[in-house]
């Protein structure tokens, strides 16, 4: 079933800038004791094109900043625009789903079909989209995760790497302008994790805005852009070598290296000319031995 009419406003829509934006957003959960607040007067600007990685300790706020971006949650106060839409108005949401794709942690609650083809066919075929273009869609999003060849499979029968590029998938077959996945590598194991990640760089070559909502401080590495959130506020934006190569900044945001990370910051004390965002095993030993 088609969904309901987008709310362009023809005599507006050319001079919408493309583009998310948070202006003052503050968001509370409700308890019985008043409300735990979750942002904090945060102001934010994503722009088309742009890799960006989201860090934080648990509770920090990410999650919920990106439930925003899309309307699952409306802010308590300030405003969450995307391309010139706001989240608050119910007559925006649906254009605003439409150009903002979500991909969570779990993918098991993101699959809906019995077949691989059938689940990314699922959210366009809602949309009404043509038989002929909802095929061009499926093949091309499969294409793009690497699942060519997988059609139809079962999605039970496929690894938690292959599930969560099944759920990415989904939201490409939708042809979003922004992709944006909260902790989209937590539950993989090291194989699944390399996967999904080289299918967000894929993307990212392709010009797509990607917001990517992580615990690990590696993922960080290939950002254009990485943001640090803490205690609901915004407390860093910048690039990934200013991040990184900073291991007090690191220490104060509560944010931990993991040990090849270590290994590269020691090097770069004993005057080893190693890169801040050497954060894997490659990037270290090709900074140590150039390939020729």
């Amino acid at each position: 079933m088609a969904g309901p009419s987008s709310s362009v406003r023809p005599d507006c829509e050319g001079k919408r800038t493309r583009m998310i934006r948070f202006d003052g957003v503050s968001f509370s959960y409700p308890t019985p004791s008043g409300g735990i607040q979750a942002l904090d007067d945060v102001d934010l600007t994503l722009s088309e094109g742009e890799y960006v990685v989201v860090l934080g300790e648990n509770g920090s706020g990410k999650s919920t900043l990106v439930r925003l971006i899309n309307g699952l949650l409306a802010p308590g106060a300030g405003e969450v625009t995307v391309d010139g839409f706001t989240t608050s108005a119910e007559a925006d949401v649906w254009e605003i789903r439409r150009r903002v794709g979500m991909v969570f942690q779990n993918p098991d609650n993101q699959i809906v079909a019995t077949f691989v083809e059938e689940d990314v066919a699922f959210g366009p075929e809602n949309l009404g989209v043509p038989r002929d273009e909802l095929r061009r869609r499926v093949t091309s999003a499969l294409q793009a995760v690497g699942l060519e060849g997988f059609e139809r499979r079962e999605p039970h029968q496929l690894s938690g790497g292959q599930k969560q590029r099944l759920a990415i998938a989904g939201a490409l077959a939708m042809e979003p302008d922004y992709l944006v996945l909260d902790e989209p590598t937590a539950m993989l194991d090291p194989q699944g994790r390399a996967d999904v990640l080289g299918v967000l760089h894929r993307l990212r070559e392709r010009g797509r805005c990607i917001v990517h909502v992580t615990h690990d401080l590696s993922d960080a590495a290939q950002a254009d852009r990485v943001v640090v959130m803490r205690r609901g506020r915004i407390v860093f934006d910048g690039t990934p070598e200013e991040l990184l190569g900073n291991a007090a900044l690191l220490a104060e945001y509560g944010l931990t290296q993991p040990a090849i990370g270590v290994l590269a910051q020691s090097l770069r004390e004993s005057g080893v000319d190693v890169p801040a965002t050497a954060l894997d095993v490659a990037r270290v030993v090709n900074a140590l031995w150039p390939s020729s």
